[in-house]
């Protein structure tokens, strides 16, 4: 099996993108620092929320769970992790976004790190649903102090995500080694780091306090309003995309284990799947600033299908790449989504930052238990090829959005 990606070929990958990201901080008054931490904070959260996954198989033998079971507690990640960053996102638009991002990391990281002590399942769920709701505080007030500059908003927002994706990336790196040497009990290594680095973000935060929180209330009703169709059509499509990776990253162990791979060798290909993601998430914030982003979502989607396909069907050579393809080329339009939220909805941006980042997830987390009864039916090749049709469908959405969505609401 191949390793897991090089960090100099992804600093390389990043490094011309991550200068006019830098460039874009420097013309909001803030600089560098401001950026690396915000890049820094979302690694480690995104590392936190993923780091239960490459151990689904780890603690499905050892708790003596179905393949229905492990998806009921990835339910349990969505509805706590994913489905409360809208309410978080209102709480942020009226709230002190600093300190409530630092909150939200500083708590995903100690309950996320308890997870290897857990002695059953109550226990385990109790630790992942305190470590997920850190999680949704910190996502939607994150995501809006990153994006300051309105005419570079897919640049900035492409730069948050590939600090999120490069701790997707390391989650099953990282977690694989600690549990394959040291053992479950050492997990707690993990809280170290996020504890320190929510503390630089505590401090570093004070001086915006409410003056970053100037939004009014959201009226509910007006998502219902006509006009609003193509706020629905992202979210359909955030929510398919949303299935697609979670299903393939969420049953990667199991599918590793049925063609006979090690537990290391099961986070190595779902850390090319993630890394790769960095590269692809990125690149797309890049290429929004300067092309049709309908066209971009559209090809994201249909052309990472059947690299999808390839890997839930093949169990040769061509396994590992075909889903570190999948990963880059499906990566490409995430930034993209959610900029385009944010544009219908400025005065809510931390709400609709919520709908479409954790929202989407969520439901996507509920629908896994779906995808868990099908695997148990007809087995995790069939149910992930099912998957990887719906990957591409995801495209047909994109009829209901316009190419430019600034303004469209308020």
């Amino acid at each position: 099996m191949m390793g897991p990606p090089r960090v100099t070929l992804i600093i390389l990958r990043v490094a011309p993108f991550a200068q006019e990201g830098m460039a874009v901080s420097r013309a909001t008054g803030r600089g560098w620092p401001r950026t690396v931490l915000m890049v820094a904070s979302h690694a480690l959260s995104d590392f936190y929320a993923t780091i239960f996954t490459p151990l689904v198989e780890t603690f499905r033998a050892g708790l003596g769970l179905s393949v229905v079971g492990v998806s009921v507690i990835g339910a349990l990640l969505g509805i706590f992790g994913s489905m409360m960053q809208p309410l978080m996102g209102v709480w942020s638009d009226r709230a002190d976004r600093g300190r409530l991002a630092a909150a939200g990391l500083l708590v995903s990281a100690v309950f996320f790190g308890l997870i290897g002590l857990a002695p059953n399942v109550a226990a385990l769920a109790l630790l992942l649903a305190a470590g997920a709701l850190g999680v949704a505080m910190f996502h939607p007030s994150a995501a809006v102090l990153t994006v300051r500059d309105e005419r570079r908003r897919s640049m900035a927002m492409g730069l948050f995500m590939t600090g999120g994706g490069v701790g997707l990336a390391l989650a099953p790196w990282v977690a694989t080694r600690i549990v394959g040497h040291l053992g479950l009990a050492w997990l707690w290594l993990i809280a170290l780091p996020g504890a320190g680095v929510a503390a630089w973000l505590y401090l570093a935060m004070r001086d915006d306090a409410r003056g970053t929180a100037a939004g009014r209330w959201m009226n509910w009703r007006a998502l219902f309003a006509a006009g609003t169709g193509a706020a629905w059509a992202l979210f359909a499509m955030a929510l398919a995309r949303s299935l697609a990776i979670t299903a393939f990253a969420f049953y990667a162990s199991v599918l590793g284990k049925e063609r006979g791979w090690g537990l290391a060798a099961s986070g190595d290909a779902l850390s090319w799947f993630l890394g790769c993601g960095v590269v692809g998430s990125l690149a797309g914030g890049h290429l929004a600033d300067r092309t049709d982003r309908r066209l971009l979502m559209a090809a994201s989607c249909l052309l990472a299908a059947p690299f999808f396909f390839v890997y839930a069907s093949s169990r040769g050579a061509l396994s590992v790449p075909a889903f570190a393809m999948a990963g880059l080329v499906y990566a490409v339009a995430n930034p993209v989504n959610v900029a385009f939220a944010q544009e219908l909805y400025p005065r809510n941006a931390s709400l609709m930052s919520g709908v479409m980042m954790g929202m989407a997830w969520g439901v996507a987390n509920l629908l896994l238990m779906a995808v868990g009864a099908a695997a148990e039916a007809w087995g995790v090749e069939r149910a992930l090829q099912g998957v990887s049709v719906l990957a591409g469908g995801a495209a047909v959405f994109l009829a209901f959005v316009p190419a430019r969505a600034a303004g469209a609401s308020g």
